[in-house]
């Protein structure tokens, strides 16, 4: 893969502080390495004149300083003989930076979610592979998965993700520093579906990227789960489930560790499991919250050898309530009979209480019947007494005469 352009020899013949430049050259980027944190570099043009990190002509030259070297890029450049002032380092004097490109291994054509892939690769300056370990220094290698937007996968839509960083260092994966192997490590941390994996180099002054073939990232082929003890004294426990369409069940093993809630954290391993799901068991140190990591290991029924990670699994254990002893069995007993008795004794002086107000309201209700019978029996007899009476039969005589004439002489009057 073709990730920078310019077809010339990269390197540099350079005498002292020296170097010549050919008249067909239209454009030339040049890399000079300086002993460590000492100042930029100052450019001697053949006519004598100078440029500077501050003071260049900006409409042909670009150039980047950094504490260890300078990157110079010259379109049109005066041919003849160059000089440079400086403290530029011995060992690795100058670099023209032509056709730098990057060659790596071929993905896989199936990958899985939560994937670690190793891929090694190789970094060229022309056609020589680059062998000056500061010259790797400039430069920065990502990987990108790049959604294919294909609507019949889960991840239609999806932003980039940075999965990999290339590096040759010694330093993780990478076996051996300044061998000109880069090493990345593919972390898959992404929603299945398909991608276009994508390559993006970054020096000072240049940018490129490259796009590899499509890749589908399946479904993650192992679950995991969490057993929870129901019992005092009981494991929790890791409960891992395969997918057997796609891995050979007989090829897992798991690495892994947890860090408990009272602070201890062990480790361990399963190398041989007999059937699926398979429950790996967690001793019960402390109630509260567990971090999990795993890592499995397994072989696809393809015969891919490959390996899955488990970042950032946690569950809370809470303690059980204890069954109760035959002590206290029999005293919340005791009390409950106690609590049902206290409940009987009020309901009884309730319905006592009411029979005693019952009773008055029976008794208040006779005593009024009884005394307006009697205040009844008292009305009629007297009044029989005042019609007999002869003086109140004659008085009762004269009010009716009275009326009657009263009422004729309305009628007289309505006559005339």
């Amino acid at each position: 893969m073709q990730l920078m352009d310019g077809p010339m020899d990269n390197m540099l013949p350079i005498e002292g502080q020296r170097f010549r430049i050919d008249a067909d050259i239209e454009e030339i980027t040049l890399l000079f390495f300086r002993e460590p944190n000492s100042q930029p570099l100052i450019l001697i043009k053949p006519d004598g004149s100078k440029w500077y990190d501050s003071d260049y002509p900006l409409e042909r030259v670009t150039w980047y300083t950094d504490p260890n070297f300078d990157m110079i890029k010259i379109v049109d450049p005066e041919p003849g003989p160059w000089q440079v002032a400086g403290r530029v380092d011995k060992q690795n004097k100058a670099i023209i930076v032509s056709e730098v490109r990057f060659e790596a291994e071929p993905l896989p054509k199936q990958l899985f979610q939560n994937e670690r892939l190793k891929v090694e690769g190789t970094l060229y300056n022309g056609t020589t592979p680059v062998s000056t370990a500061r010259f790797r220094e400039t430069v920065v290698l990502d990987v990108l998965f790049v959604s294919s937007n294909n609507p019949d996968f889960d991840n239609f839509g999806a932003d980039p993700t940075r999965v990999a960083e290339f590096s040759d260092n010694g330093q993780g994966h990478d076996e051996q520093a300044g061998d000109g192997v880069f090493t990345g490590r593919f972390a898959l941390d992404v929603v299945p579906g398909e991608y276009l994996p994508t390559y993006q180099l970054e020096t000072p002054l240049y940018e490129r990227s490259f796009e590899d073939e499509a890749v589908v990232v399946e479904h993650q082929p192992v679950t995991i789960d969490f057993q929870l003890a129901e019992e005092r004294g009981a494991d929790n426990g890791i409960e891992v489930s395969l997918d057997e369409k796609l891995v050979k069940p007989s090829s897992v093993a798991i690495n892994g560790s947890v860090s408990y809630p009272n602070g201890e954290e062990r480790r361990f391993s399963v190398t041989k499991i007999d059937s699926f799901p398979h429950v790996i068991p967690l001793d019960n140190l402390a109630y509260g919250k567990h971090l999990v990591e795993l890592t499995v290991f397994a072989t696809s029924n393809q015969g891919r050898e490959f390996e899955l990670q488990f970042n950032n699994l946690s569950f809370i254990s809470v303690e059980p309530i204890a069954e109760p002893t035959a002590e206290e069995l029999a005293q919340q007993a005791r009390q409950e009979a106690a609590r049902k008795a206290e409940l009987e004794r009020q309901q009884r002086e309730a319905e006592e209480q009411q029979l005693i107000v019952n009773l008055i309201i029976v008794a208040a209700v006779n005593v009024v019947l009884i005394a307006g019978a009697i205040s009844f029996v008292w009305w009629r007899r007297r009044s029989k007494r005042l019609n007999n009476d002869p003086a109140t039969a004659q008085k009762n005589a004269e009010k009716a005469e009275q009326k009657a004439q009263k009422k004729a002489q309305k009628k007289a009057a309505k006559s005339e």
